[in-house]
C-alpha cells in the first residue's frame, strides 16, 4: 500500500503532488512478499512479456536448440507446407485433415495419454488437444490466415518462415494473450493461469530445478492473485492442469512425472526452458 500518512500537512498543491509521486515511485520500486519479492513495476512488466523490459528475458537459441520445443516444431511443419504461396485445405469444421493430423502425431513430440493407452483413437484433429492447439495458435497468429476454408501464410509468415526465434516469440505471445486457456477444460474461470502467465515462468525459473508439486507454484500464484481463488481446491487443480500439464508441457518448458495414472503430477523445468529464459539479477 502507498503510504498516505502526513500528506495533510502540505499547504502547497505542487509540493503535495511531488511528495505523493515520490511515495508512489517508492511503492512501485519496493519488493512485495506476495509477488515473491518482485516489485509492482516488475509484475507490470511481466504482464506484457515477452515485450518490454522486465525481470524475465526471452533468449535467442540456435535452430538445433529450438527443436526441443514440441509445439514450435509442429507449427513449423505446417509453416513449411505453406511456404511459397501454398495452402492447406481444412475440413468443413475448419480443422486439419486426417492425413495431416496423423503426420503431426507421428512426430511423437507430444503424446496424448488417451491415445497412448488405447482409450481413444486418432482420426481427427479434435481427438488430440496436442494437435488442435497447433493449428489454433498458428491460425490466430500474425503468421497465417484462413480464407475460404484454406490456411495460408501472411506476408509476415512468409518473411519469417525460416526464423525459429521469431516464430517461437509469436506463438508464445499468442498463447499468453489471444488463446482461451479454458478451451480444453470445464472450469468456470477463464482467468486462472492466463492472468500474468509470465509470473508462472518466473517462478518456474527460480524454483524449478527440482521436482515439485504444481500446487507449490499454485500457492504462490494465488498469493499474488487472491481474487482468482474459488472455493475448495478447484482453483489449484485448474491452475496445475492449464499451466503445467498442458501449455508449459506443450512448449517443452517442463518435465512432467507421476508414478501411476492415479497419482498427482510433479514438474521440473527442462534444459530447454533453462536456456530459453533468464532472470535479471
Amino acid at each position: 500500500m502507498i503510504n498516505l500518512d502526513d500528506l495533510e500537512g502540505f499547504d502547497n498543491l505542487e509540493d503535495l503532488n511531488k511528495e505523493f509521486q515520490k511515495r508512489v515511485n517508492a511503492h512501485n520500486e519496493s519488493g512485495v512478499d506476495d509477488f515473491d519479492g518482485l516489485t509492482p513495476m516488475q509484475m507490470g512488466a511481466l504482464q506484457i512479456f515477452p515485450e518490454g523490459a522486465g525481470p524475465l528475458n526471452l533468449n535467442k537459441l540456435s535452430e538445433v536448440e529450438l527443436k526441443e520445443c514440441p509445439l514450435l516444431v509442429k507449427v513449423r511443419l505446417l509453416i513449411d507446407k505453406m511456404k511459397g504461396g501454398k495452402e492447406l485445405k481444412l475440413t468443413k469444421t475448419g480443422a486439419l485433415s486426417t492425413k495431416l493430423v496423423k503426420e503431426i502425431y507421428a512426430l511423437r513430440l507430444l503424446k496424448n495419454e488417451g491415445i497412448e493407452n488405447g482409450i481413444t483413437k486418432l482420426y481427427k484433429e479434435s481427438d488430440a488437444e496436442e494437435i488442435s492447439i497447433t493449428r489454433i495458435l498458428l491460425e490466430i497468429s500474425s503468421l497465417a490466415k484462413k480464407r475460404n476454408g484454406k490456411l495460408s501464410l501472411t506476408k509476415t509468415g512468409e518473411k519469417h518462415a525460416e526464423d525459429g526465434n521469431y516464430i517461437l516469440k509469436e506463438i508464445l505471445s499468442v498463447l499468453f494473450y489471444k488463446f482461451n486457456w479454458g478451451y480444453y477444460d470445464g472450469y468456470d474461470s477463464e482467468a486462472i493461469g492466463r492472468i500474468n502467465p509470465a509470473f508462472s515462468l518466473f517462478l518456474l525459473k527460480k524454483y524449478g530445478s527440482e521436482m515439485r508439486s504444481p500446487y507449490f507454484y499454485a500457492g504462490m500464484y494465488f498469493q499474488a492473485f487472491p481474487q482468482l481463488m474459488e472455493e475448495g481446491d478447484r482453483s489449484f487443480r485448474c491452475y496445475s492442469l492449464r499451466t503445467f500439464q498442458r501449455y508449459f508441457r506443450f512448449m517443452g518448458f517442463v518435465q512432467v512425472k507421476r508414478e501411476d495414472y492415479l497419482s498427482p503430477h510433479d514438474v521440473k523445468k527442462t534444459e530447454f526452458f533453462e536456456k530459453l529464459f533468464s532472470i535479471d539479477q
